[in-house]
């Protein structure tokens, strides 16, 4: 073979060899690791896009490249304190203000975000860059942002409704704080933001029982009993209150 016909396939190969890793990079070949990546923030591209999945490869491909160079800062334990004792409020305005809450919801999400390092809540960046980093929670997010507008739209929600709203939306807030927080004393690590308690030693026959720990008003409704306990830590009782109004409202959607 001549030195010119080395030449010529040589050139071809590396033709054939750019054109394949240019459909690489337009995500021609990258539908599985996207899938993989985005989970159901690829299903609801692609159902974006109609089912077209060169369309949502393209997207989610840009969205990647564009936003996944973000490094998130770490929250001092004192700012995640700060940001658990607000979802706390906000759980327990949910009691009187149903749809005052979910926005205060809505408004403490996007200021945890911004602190965390994600663009402004303002910006139509915000909400992909929190999908490249939280594929997983970040619909709770938009379906609460979503209630929101149209409770200020004037559209009523019912109880049920806002809550299930509220619920969603804490899967997003619960991982921005926990995968944000520095480890240390005092530092929340619960799914409500509220310190796990540190585990005691096995109690003689003759002790106490210990108290029973309150539950996460997301897990579902408690039954009310309608006495106070008289504790001076008011939070505790939030999450009975609150599952026993949603549970009321459960209740009566029925009748």
């Amino acid at each position: 073979m001549s030195t010119a016909a080395i030449i010529a396939v040589v050139a071809a190969v590396i033709i054939v060899a750019a054109v394949v890793a240019a459909l690489v990079l337009r995500g021609g070949g990258a539908g599985p690791n996207l899938k993989r990546r985005f989970g159901p923030e690829y299903e609801r591209t692609l159902s974006l896009h109609d089912g077209d999945a060169r369309a949502t490869r393209r997207e989610l491909g840009e969205r990647l490249k564009r936003y996944r160079g973000i490094e998130p800062r770490e929250l001092t334990a004192e700012e995640s304190e700060r940001y658990a004792a607000r979802w706390r409020a906000v759980q327990g305005q949910f009691v009187d203000d149903p749809a005052g809450a979910l926005g205060a919801a809505d408004t403490l999400i996007a200021d945890l975000a911004v602190d965390r390092g994600y663009p402004p809540a303002d910006s139509p960046e915000h909400v992909d860059a929190l999908s490249v980093h939280h594929p997983h929670q970040v619909q709770g997010y938009r379906d609460a942002h979503a209630a929101t507008l149209a409770a200020g739209g004037g559209h009523r929600l019912d109880t049920e409704e806002q809550r299930t709203a509220l619920v969603a939306a804490r899967g997003l807030f619960t991982e921005l704080l926990r995968s944000g927080t520095h480890r240390g004393a005092g530092t929340p690590d619960t799914a409500d933001g509220t310190q796990a308690p540190t585990p005691a030693p096995e109690p003689e026959r003759t002790a106490e029982p210990a108290a029973e720990q309150a539950p996460d008003p997301a897990e579902g409704p408690v039954p009310h009993d309608g006495a106070a306990d008289g504790s001076k830590d008011g939070h505790k009782t939030l999450g009975r209150r609150f599952a026993a109004l949603t549970e009321r409202g459960r209740t009566e959607a029925h009748q």
